[in-house]
């Protein structure tokens, strides 16, 4: 449960925004930035693995010694679509590219030793490997005659080259014990928890993954988690020495995320707050209420700091599709552990420019640089609350003279630059002279740095943002 220390309140009419400062929240968000290490249909052939592993350095060094702390790797086992398949049609679990079986010996992404490999170079940086799995269904397996269905069902995997999890029918809804669970998916044969083979044996084989001569992961990304109890969840995580573990939940209402993440003891991503980001991101007239970002009921990052994942694409919704860089600055400044999406970073030049090619001033590198080095990686959120719609300010408390902290302006007006004067009751700022260190503006003629802005000793200053951009403010001299 989450205990706020009771804030000083104060409104302040400032030009173009009225703002409502909140001058101590008293929460953090949970520390580091994560990447999705691949996108829908990446390049088949087996050469996936070996491309992950060659951007290792490069993605924990992206910003001036800063970057990830965590890859998420695709579903590594094989799929019953053989060089084909993203994994999330499961065959045989432990088939990561060594059995030659469904018409390949290689997965779509290589080989176990390639696997392993870039396992092991992120981990020489000190990035956490994050696997995908998929427990709400399995594909692959033999016909047989089933008789709770009183019909053949695609269910025998006595077929595994590995000749291991090797399931029936009984291991599957319906089967003598129980007739169904949450939810099946895509008719798929739906996995059964609470009889049969596949509770234990799915604790086996993440046990499995973690050990470094199959694999290596150390913590866990769950699929579908909708098709299945929480506690599965739970009893998986446990299972495995409490790894770190997400949930894709895919629900825009906070209460179902919160009341998920309490039962799994799991992280949730935050598909709320990335709906919220989409309406006022893909809103070029300025008709999104940018305000939402702050709402519990439309942002899980808000409710739950500690829980939340949040996230600006993934390889099944890439809906933000005009000025996806406010949702960045956003994600990447705020609470909750921010997800940076591969395709965003290396297809769509997001990298540094924000698409623009504006260079060093744009782009996600800088934001990471700043929640790594001026917020150490966790930022303390204050939050001074537009009214107006089209402008949030708000900022981290610093930990250090080494780690300030900054002001952040969001404007998502597209007819001029929007902030004011604002009060920060972060006492690394005050009597100092504040730099925009990171900034972007897609409107013709606006994408410039914001001028150096002077921060008094009682913490007032005044800060801006180009239109449909933003600009990170902290002290001058890093």
């Amino acid at each position: 449960m989450l205990k706020y220390r009771k804030g000083i309140v104060k409104k302040v009419a400032v030009l173009g925004c009225t703002v409502l400062l909140t001058l101590s929240m008293g929460f953090s968000a949970t520390a580091g930035v994560m990447m999705q290490g691949f996108y829908w249909d990446v390049p088949a052939g087996g050469t996936w693995w070996n491309t992950m592993k060659s951007k290792a350095y490069e993605l924990r060094n992206m910003a001036g010694g800063y970057g990830i702390n965590r890859i998420w790797f695709p579903p590594a086992s094989k799929g019953q679509g053989g060089g084909y398949s993203m994994g999330y049609d499961p065959h045989d679990y432990y088939d990561l590219g060594q059995y030659n079986q469904d018409g390949t010996t290689e997965t779509r992404f290589g080989s176990q030793a390639e696997l392993k490999a870039a396992i092991a170079q992120y981990k020489t940086y000190g990035i956490s490997a994050m696997a995908d799995i998929v427990l709400n269904h399995r594909s692959g397996g033999g016909s047989e005659w089933n008789p709770k269905t009183n019909s053949n069902t695609w269910t025998n995997f006595a077929n595994t080259a590995s000749g291991k999890a090797q399931w029936h029918w009984d291991s599957f809804h319906p089967n003598n014990y129980c007739s169904g669970d949450e939810g099946a998916f895509a008719g798929f044969p739906d996995v059964c928890y609470t009889a049969g083979s596949a509770y234990n044996d799915m604790k086996t084989w993440m046990n499995w993954l973690k050990s470094s001569t199959n694999a290596g992961f150390d913590s866990w990304r769950f699929d579908y988690v909708k098709g299945f109890g929480p506690w599965v969840v739970k009893d998986m995580k446990a299972a495995t020495g409490g790894a770190f573990s997400i949930g894709e939940l895919w629900d825009a209402n906070t209460t179902t995320l919160d009341n998920w993440a309490n039962a799994s003891g799991a992280s949730v991503f935050d598909f709320a707050l990335y709906y919220t980001m989409k309406d006022i991101c893909n809103n070029t007239g300025g008709g999104g209420y940018l305000p939402n970002v702050f709402d519990y009921s439309k942002s899980y990052a808000a409710k739950n700091p500690y829980k939340a994942v949040t996230f600006v694409g993934n390889h099944d919704t890439d809906e933000i599709t005009t000025d996806k860089m406010m949702a960045y600055a956003f994600t990447l400044t705020y609470q909750g552990y921010p997800c940076i999406f591969w395709k965003d970073y290396y297809n769509y030049g997001l990298a540094s420019g924000g698409g623009n090619g504006s260079g060093w001033g744009n782009g996600i590198k800088q934001l990471v640089w700043a929640r790594e080095k001026l917020a150490n990686g966790s930022p303390n959120i204050q939050i001074m609350k537009s009214n107006d719609g089209d402008c949030i300010i708000y900022g981290s408390h610093g930990s250090s003279s080494t780690a300030p902290g900054y002001i952040v302006v969001i404007n998502d007006s597209s007819s001029g630059w929007k902030g004011g004067w604002v009060q920060t009751g972060n006492s690394y700022l005050k009597g100092k002279t504040l730099k925009a260190y990171a900034w972007s503006s897609t409107v013709s003629g606006q994408n410039y740095a914001p001028a150096n802005k002077n921060c008094d000793t009682n913490g007032w200053v005044e800060v801006y943002a180009p239109p449909r951009g933003y600009a990170v403010y902290s002290v001058n001299g890093f």
